[in-house]
């Protein structure tokens, strides 16, 4: 029997390669269609997200700017170890009424806490510079401790003073106590904010220190 038409071997890579292509081609358009679909899935799936989400980011901004206060640091060095910042404050009697605090495990020495950029008199030995901070106590229950960072803020906290229940309220109850004490070691109410600050700082983990 005769064919009457013989494929040749050009034919069939031409028809081969055809068909390649054309399977390439379908896989795709589905893959740009089941891009469509998923692209479009997603996006709904953001602007449903978006909504809850900016709504309490917006509730915890609120929150930590209402106990939340800015101060300025005049620090002289930051240490790994308490016992070398320590090691450093005896080195300096110019030093003997500042503090060593530690934020996140390194331990800084300040000589006083201001309320403004102004408000922090450098020195030149030990040289020292202004560290700026935030306090915050949003993460605090107690009232009388979400309201440290606005007692701190006062330009003189050694000479708050409240009437009735209001104080019980507003204020530690150590606040009086402590500031009595610290009267006897400085006048300035730097040097006093700044040793408040530590003291509760220290005390109360629910007060954040942020650089």
């Amino acid at each position: 029997m005769k064919f009457p038409h013989i494929i040749g071997r050009r034919e069939m890579m031409r028809a081969a390669l055809l068909g390649s292509i054309t399977g390439l081609v379908g896989v795709l358009v589905f893959i740009l269609i089941l891009n469509s679909m998923d692209s479009t899935y997603t996006e709904k799936t953001k602007q449903n997200d978006l909504i809850p989400v900016s709504s309490q980011n917006t509730e915890k901004t609120g929150e930590e700017e209402r106990f939340t206060e800015q101060f300025f640091a005049n620090q002289h060095g930051v240490f790994s170890t308490f016992e070398k910042a320590t090691e450093f404050v005896y080195g300096y009697p110019s030093l003997n009424t500042s503090a060593v605090v530690e934020i996140d495990g390194s331990f800084y020495v300040w000589s006083s806490v201001a309320t403004t950029k102004e408000g922090v008199v450098l020195s030149e030995d030990p040289p020292s510079f202004v560290k700026p901070f935030t306090l915050s106590a949003a993460g605090c229950k107690k009232p009388e401790l979400q309201n440290i960072p606005s007692l701190l803020k006062n330009k003189d906290p050694s000479k708050i003073n409240f009437q009735g229940d209001e104080k019980e309220e507003k204020m530690p109850s150590d606040w009086e106590t402590i500031t009595y004490a610290l009267s006897s070691i400085s006048s300035d109410s730097s040097v006093v904010r700044m040793h408040l600050l530590a003291h509760y700082f220290t005390e109360n983990d629910c007060l954040k220190i942020k650089f």
